[in-house]
């Protein structure tokens, strides 16, 4: 086990102001070959199936070498401790070799800790060039910020690259950063370690709070942690607002919390949750995965619109005094509008699940 660094070395890209910043751009891949890797929450909606987890055959990754070679790759690291073991890896690099694809083996697997300055190079930033696939389909945007984008099993790794909003977002970094890093002198060739934010914050775009130019400065408190209270990212107010906190962060997709009190909307008189509450549920932690996201580009929450829904399905009951989690997921957008999946869960079981229709104010949309 190593820390997470740059094996891609210093010199690759030659220009690193010049990465390419585009929706699909893909300059190296990692493979990673290791046991499969728990996501939790993040795979909800990429799984979507009871399938089995599966390791990808040669003839899969022959496949995804060959795609990488038509995005522009031109290095591949084979990683983790199963890569030298793997039966058909000399293959796997000869025939990377054959499209003129640089390989290198990385046994070791890497290693992130939250607090810890020893394990990030400055500006690596391997975000903006590459990004890493695991034995099991998931992709990655980078072996320390663990939130699959999607899997190719299921999906081409170029759809991947160019629907991920993740992707979008960090090859925006110096936009969209949030907190201090957006003021360092550094903002435009280095946006701190994204993975050990997100550890420490549940936030990808959070600032790194173990950089230096940060623990010297004097911008440390404006860093934002989840869980974070909705009424500061949704346009609701009380006593419309449902939900309670936003508590996590995935690719088109978050989970959000509410503790159901009997002052609360849609509380019938046994106590009970009247049905069209999951739906406002699922609109309002929607409603914060944007609200989050648009945190820096203005001081209000995003304006939006609950269209419709279809494919109600309840199969629970939630009363006063229960805690409930909502599961959220962009399935389908085109500008401003949006198909949203969700899903409601009582003690990790679900109670309702269904899909909305929405409409979020953006630039596309005005």
């Amino acid at each position: 086990m190593i820390y997470c660094r740059d094996i891609f070395g210093a010199g690759f890209p030659e220009n690193r102001a010049g990465y390419p910043n585009r929706p699909g751009s893909l300059l190296a891949l990692e493979i990673f070959f290791g046991n499969p890797i728990d996501f939790g929450f993040s795979t909800t909606f990429i799984k979507d199936s009871p399938t089995p987890e599966r390791k990808l055959s040669y003839d899969e990754i022959r496949d995804l070498i060959i795609e990488a070679k038509t995005l522009g790759v031109s290095k591949i690291v084979f990683s983790g401790e199963e890569a030298v073991s793997c039966i058909y890896i000399k293959d796997a690099i000869s025939f990377s070799s054959s499209l003129d694809i640089e390989t290198i083996i990385l046994k070791d697997d890497y290693y992130i800790l939250a607090n810890s300055g020893n394990n990030i190079p400055p500006f690596c930033n391997r975000h903006m060039f590459s990004c890493v696939v695991t034995s099991y389909g998931y992709l990655l945007p980078c072996p320390g910020l663990r939130i699959p984008l999607g899997n190719i099993l299921n999906q081409k790794l170029s759809d991947i690259l160019k629907d991920s909003e993740i992707l979008c977002d960090l090859k925006d970094s110096a936009n969209k950063i949030k907190g201090p890093c957006r003021h360092c002198e550094n903002t435009g060739i280095c946006c701190g370690c994204r993975g050990r934010a997100y550890l420490a914050t549940g936030d990808y775009l959070a600032s790194d709070l173990v950089c230096i130019n940060i623990k010297t400065g004097k911008h440390e408190h404006e860093t934002v942690s989840l869980p974070l209270p909705a009424d500061q990212i949704i346009p609701q107010k009380p006593p419309m607002r449902i939900i309670d906190t936003l508590d996590r962060l995935a690719e088109r997709s978050a989970s959000c919390s509410v503790l159901i009190k009997k002052d609360m909307p849609f509380i019938e008189d046994d106590g009970s949750v009247d049905n069209v509450a999951y739906l406002e549920m699922i609109a309002q932690s929607i409603a914060a995965l944007n609200g989050f996201r648009q945190m820096n580009e203005s001081g209000s929450s995003p304006e939006g619109y609950l269209l419709g829904a279809k494919n109600l399905s309840i199969t629970g009951r939630a009363e006063v005094g229960d805690r409930l989690s909502i599961m959220v997921f962009k399935y389908a957008r085109y500008g401003g509008f949006g198909i949203v999946k969700g899903i409601v869960s009582k003690n990790s079981e679900i109670i309702a699940r269904g899909e909305i229709k929405v409409w979020h104010k953006t630039d596309e949309s005005e």
